[in-house]
């Protein structure tokens, strides 16, 4: 079929467990069955990509009111129906399941999901799209932090880790990093994949936890790093398209609590030393290099950061797919085709119990005038489900400001949202700030 223009978007978004070989042993992780579903919900970010004639595939059933909301802002979501309850089946699987019914919404369409997987070429077949994309493989080799470590090493970059593959190599690298040292897995993301060690107790729970693996056959590889003092969490984007060629898509600060993302805002060049953003660049470009060498093309993310000593760290891992910095960009480009600066903004929240959090924020939001709806600047929350799976959640939030004022119109929306039942968890958003309908404000 001749693909029309537009795409249809897709999670999931944590496709790094898909990626990460069974038998690998893991480290402690800490998580539970509503941060899982809290992740299911967060592919509904991707509706910050929509541009007109494209749809999303989500997780769970989008509410009116999110759709109008985003619509509002600018964003054409055009969402998929479900045509039967989503549970907590793979968003991938049950569109197989119902290939039959979305086929005829998505005709001519260009799949485009956050990340390869073997699953999407059966998908592509199975809705009639076109897709082209890196093979799983290839993916799943790039994104690992070993690979971009042994980039990192054969640069001679800064900020390269020790690769171990045994329990006394551990032990060694550990002593070896200092006071703190950093293990990661080399598929772990946003906060579940990082240890710190800070102490002999610490490193011995950790290596008890290894140990009980390794003796039922698990494999052991991980990184082990010297933890940084960071001055700047940054992470440059870029875009290698199937022919080689290198486009930069952007350049982000980052918001990151411990290992734990919370939001991304831009980062411009001229904030940057001169040689801090040469050699930013340069190592970018290289990376995507290798990248291509390897077999992939598409949407790049490379974190790294700058040292309280000045010491610039390139790359501390790629992501070599769709990523909230991703979103984030998209955010941007739309805000400043209006004049406005734009961030991104991740913030755990409690929620009230019985409440109807989502629908009632964005009244109340409406209500005060604070709804981004393009003529002035405000918030719109770019996830809904974040909001509806226990007794916490995550509030997502696009945050459209004037250059120097996101601080005030985010202290604005945190008022709200309390009003409506969602209490932030993070102290620097207190729930102090007066809700609009506050007579007294």
């Amino acid at each position: 079929m001749q693909p029309r223009k537009g795409s249809l978007h897709i999670g999931p978004v944590g496709v790094e467990d898909s990626w990460r070989p069974a038998d690998l042993a893991a480290l402690p992780r800490i998580g539970s069955a509503h941060g899982s579903a809290i992740a299911q919900a967060l592919d509904e970010v991707l509706s910050a990509l929509s541009e007109e004639g494209d749809r999303l595939i989500t997780a769970f059933e989008l509410p009116p009111g999110f759709v109008e909301a985003m619509r509002a802002a600018g964003f054409p979501v055009d969402p998929v129906p479900h045509t039967e309850s989503a549970g907590d089946d793979d968003v991938v699987a049950r569109t197989l399941t119902q290939a039959d019914a979305i086929r005829p919404q998505v005709a001519g369409l260009t799949l485009r999901p956050y990340a390869a997987r073997p699953e999407f070429e059966d998908l592509a077949s199975a809705l009639d799209l076109a897709y082209t994309s890196p093979t799983a493989e290839c993916a799943m080799r790039v994104n690992s932090k070993t690979w971009s470590n042994e980039v990192v090493l054969a640069h001679g970059w800064n900020g390269s880790a020790w690769p171990v593959t045994s329990l006394a190599e551990l032990e060694r690298r550990v002593v070896q990093a200092g006071s703190v040292a950093l293990l990661k897995d080399p598929y772990g993301v946003s906060g579940q994949g990082t240890v710190a060690i800070r102490s002999e107790t610490a490193y011995r729970s950790v290596a008890r936890h290894l140990a009980r693996q390794v003796d039922r056959g698990k494999r052991l590889e991980l990184l082990v790093q010297p933890l940084f003092e960071k001055h700047r969490d940054i992470s440059s984007h870029w875009h290698i398209f199937p022919d080689g060629s290198v486009r930069s898509t952007g350049l982000l600060e980052n918001d990151v609590d411990g290992f734990r993302y919370r939001g991304s805002s831009p980062a411009a060049p001229e904030s940057f030393r001169q040689e801090e953003f040469e050699h930013i660049d340069a190592a970018g470009r290289t990376l995507c290099k290798e990248l291509y060498a390897a077999g992939y093309f598409g949407p790049v993310d490379i974190d790294g950061l700058i040292a309280t000593d000045g010491t610039v760290v390139p790359c501390l891992e790629v992501n070599a797919r769709v990523s909230m910095g991703t979103v984030a960009l998209a955010l941007m480009r739309h805000a400043a085709r209006l004049g406005l600066h734009a961030t991104l903004q991740f913030i755990n929240v409690r929620l009230d119990a019985g409440a109807r959090p989502f629908p009632s924020l964005v009244n109340r939001l409406d209500d005060a005038g604070l709804l981004y709806r393009r003529q002035r600047p405000g918030v719109v929350p770019i996830a809904a489900n974040t909001l509806t799976r226990g007794e916490r959640g995550r509030l997502v939030l696009g945050v459209f400001h004037p250059p120097g004022d996101a601080a005030h119109v985010l202290r604005e929306a945190i008022g709200i949202a309390c009003a409506s039942g969602i209490h932030p968890e993070d102290q620097r958003h207190p729930c102090h700030a007066r809700p609009a309908d506050d007579p007294e404000r």
